[in-house]
């Protein structure tokens, strides 16, 4: 187990408080903990860090994805340590779930073409657009998951069908991300999980 999380990279720390996820970086392991530093973690969200709090920890490694649910055993400025959880998740791409996006989503080039957004996972999204795209290129997007998580990356058309739009004539696309950073993706992994489990919450 230490060795699997020792070897991982890009991780994202999610404290109770989802606005509070920031990067996280490994300094040290040992057989019952993780040291991690919190780099650009401001005094606010920091606040949401305390001993005995349990976190979510996202990284990648070279099968993929790797989660796990742990607890905070002391903290120190910018530096936490948590307790080596006892068992993780492998996340594959095919587990990437998709859940419903109200979000904000932009082109670079098409300033206003998005009209609605529908849903998003961790490999792609799905929104209404004003104009057609091309399923051949790559377009630049920005994606706001919330007040301060933006993403941005390129995204690929891989579906276009025409439709009607209050009246106008519109197209939904559905697109897969296709140049994106690995801690952007694992920001994208946690929005879904995160949403899904306030979905069965409210059930």
């Amino acid at each position: 187990m230490q060795d699997i999380i020792k070897n991982g990279k890009d991780f994202r720390i999610i404290p109770e408080k989802f606005e509070s996820s920031t990067v996280c970086s490994i300094t040290n392991t040992a057989d019952n903990s993780i040291n991690f530093n919190l780099p650009i973690a401001t005094n606010e969200e920091l606040a949401d860090y305390n001993k005995g709090d349990e976190v979510e920890i996202f990284g990648s490694n070279n099968e993929g994805l790797i989660y796990f649910v742990t607890n905070i055993t002391e903290k120190d400025g910018k530096n936490i340590t948590v307790k080596m959880p006892e068992t993780y998740k492998n996340i594959q791409r095919r587990e990437y779930s998709r859940v419903d996006f109200k979000g904000e989503l932009s082109f670079e080039d098409y300033k206003d073409a998005v009209l609605q957004t529908d849903d998003i996972s961790a490999g792609g999204l799905k929104f209404i657009s004003s104009i057609s795209l091309e399923e051949h290129l790559e377009y630049n997007i920005s994606i706001s998951l919330s007040n301060n998580l933006t993403i941005r990356c390129t995204i690929q058309p891989i579906r276009i069908q025409q439709i009607d739009y209050n009246g106008k004539t519109a197209y939904s696309i559905s697109g897969k991300f296709k140049t994106i950073e690995s801690i952007d993706r694992i920001a994208l992994v946690q929005y879904s999980f995160r949403s899904l489990t306030e979905a069965e919450n409210l059930k």
